[in-house]
């Protein structure tokens, strides 16, 4: 058998050695400083060339409105850009000019008012005229007219024949 006794345990005690950086030479606090500095103002420059390109944007964005607004005052002198309805600026914010989506809408507006005004129109033919005590007769039936003398047929003739097209 062998003899355990001469077995030699490791020991957990021993110092151990700790390797600690070598402190920074002046040399090279320069080179981590420059390549710092260097990484400062490369990306320095590239958010100065950000800037310029979003400037340039915004110009030529407010130089078209410019534009627009200029050749919309010389369109429409009469109308301000505060009495543009908010239809028109939806119409200028997806792409159309402001002059083109203005001249559409006053278009639209005129369209409207005249289809309105053939329908009064059109109800005025089929009117019987005003209604009150103090109102002139302006429409007869058949039977007023079958009344009437030929005197008051005569002084009501236009009345009478504009009637008559109501007596359907």
């Amino acid at each position: 058998m062998t003899d355990t006794t001469d077995l030699k345990e490791p020991i957990e005690n021993e110092a151990t050695e700790e390797i600690l950086p070598a402190p920074n030479t002046p040399e090279d606090i320069e080179a981590d400083t420059a390549e710092s500095n260097t990484n400062e103002l490369d990306a320095l420059r590239a958010e100065i060339a950000e800037l310029k390109e979003a400037l340039s944007k915004k110009s030529a964005e407010a130089d078209m409105i410019k534009g627009q607004l200029g050749e919309f005052s010389a369109l429409f002198p009469n109308v301000s850009p505060e009495d543009i309805p908010e239809e028109v600026w939806e119409s200028v914010a997806v792409g159309d000019s402001l002059a083109a989506a203005y001249a559409l809408y006053h278009r639209k507006q005129q369209l409207r008012r005249n289809h309105v005004r053939e329908l009064n129109n059109k109800n005025a033919e089929l009117s019987t005229g005003k209604v009150g005590v103090d109102s002139a007769k302006e429409y007869f039936t058949p039977s007023d007219v079958r009344a009437m003398s030929r005197s008051e047929v005569r002084a009501n003739y236009s009345k009478i024949l504009d009637s008559m097209k109501k007596w359907n």
